[in-house]
């Protein structure tokens, strides 16, 4: 109907194919209007091809404009609802079964007196519209006709007392509403007679039974308490829990023991570790094998002409405003080397430049910080 390429909507009613908007105003028309189904979703009987095959856009088209509809400017409603339309539908189904084309509409049947009879082309005979012609009475019929299907269907869905009202007014309805039942007296009260008398009777029994409950169950929890009382006394004074009692406390003392005397063999020094045999081992060495680290801070230096140079331990002192290290001479104790920048004063690994009387002086003092440490 629009010109679009690739239409995937047809009208089987007309023949004619068209695009998805166009198909919602179809589907808007009603079935016995046009027929519409999707070429590529839909399945299609053999009738409904033969219907395409004989139709198409530009027949439909060729076939409404020689009847003075414009099927260019006509809008869709206005164009597949005139009468040119409705007879192009049968020309094509005669084209279709191989039958002569028709040359008018068919008129419509005469309905029989009192009855409903065969509704207009175009026309819902089961809705609550008018048909063309129809009289009143016409109308009620049919309106009864629908109403009386509708309830057999509910009777057959929910049961014989099923339905909206089915059975009379009388029966006994599950899907009754306001106003269904015919007893119901709106100027009666809805509200029943009351014996407040009874029932503050029947709360004052209660009431009563309720106290004799709780004092029963308080006397019991009391005889309860005391059992268990007198069971805790007896179990303090079992000589069994008394000699456990003995036994815990022992082991307790024992345990105090062993740790307090593991704390002090850490904390005290020992005389018999390793850095101890160490230093004696250095010590008895020293005057026998010069130390191939000897050099600037050491006890002794050759000279070149192998003539020796005595010096005194150096200790290093710095000044005030730390920019420069003096040397103090004449001391008795080996002071610790320098290094270098970067090396780990507090490692084992020896110093550059460092001697064997400096490593264990350094060593020494590592290991009383750590005692001092292990005592804090």
């Amino acid at each position: 109907d629009c010109g679009m390429k690739n239409p995937q909507w047809a009208s089987v009613s007309f023949g004619n194919v068209f695009c998805l908007e166009c198909s919602g105003v179809h589907r808007s028309l009603g079935v016995h209007i046009s027929f519409v189904r999707s070429i590529a979703m839909d399945s299609w009987t053999d009738k409904q091809l033969k219907l395409m095959k004989n139709g198409g856009n530009d027949k439909c088209k060729a076939y409404l404009k020689a009847r003075g509809v414009d099927p260019a400017n006509t809008p869709i409603k206005q164009k597949y609802e005139s009468p040119a339309a409705q007879l192009y539908k049968e020309v094509l189904k005669a084209r279709a079964e191989g039958r002569p084309e028709p040359t008018e509409l068919p008129k419509p049947k005469a309905p029989a007196s009192g009855g409903s009879g065969a509704p207009p082309a175009g026309q819902d005979p089961n809705g609550m519209q008018r048909l063309h012609g129809e009289t009143d009475q016409q109308y009620i019929a049919r309106q009864n006709r629908l109403k009386e299907a509708a309830k057999a269907r509910m009777a057959a869905k929910f049961g014989s007392s099923g339905g909206m009202g089915g059975g009379g007014m009388g029966s006994a309805s599950r899907m009754a509403g306001i106003g269904s039942d015919p007893g119901y007296n709106p100027n009666a009260s809805s509200i029943p007679d009351v014996n407040v008398d009874a029932v503050i009777s029947g709360f004052g029994t209660a009431l009563s039974s309720l106290g004799s409950i709780t004092q029963q169950a308080a006397v019991g929890v009391g005889s309860v308490a005391q059992q268990a009382a007198g069971g805790a006394a007896s179990l303090v004074q079992d000589p069994q829990l008394n000699s456990i009692k003995a036994t815990g406390a022992s082991f307790w003392s024992s345990l105090s023991t062993s740790v307090q005397s593991v704390a002090t063999s850490i904390s005290e020094p020992d005389g018999s570790d390793g850095l101890s045999d160490l230093q004696n081992k250095f010590a008895s060495q020293k005057a026998a094998t010069p130390s191939k680290y000897s050099g600037f801070g050491s006890a002794s230096m050759n000279g070149g002409g192998g003539a020796s140079s005595s010096f005194a331990t150096s200790s290093f002192a710095t000044t005030p405003n730390n920019s420069t290290t003096s040397f103090s001479g004449a001391s008795s104790s080996a002071q610790e080397a320098p290094g270098l920048p970067g090396e780990d004063r507090n490692g084992i690994e020896r110093l550059t430049g460092e001697t064997d009387a400096q490593y264990v002086a350094r060593q020494t003092r590592l290991r009383e910080e750590a005692k001092a440490r292990m005592a804090a």
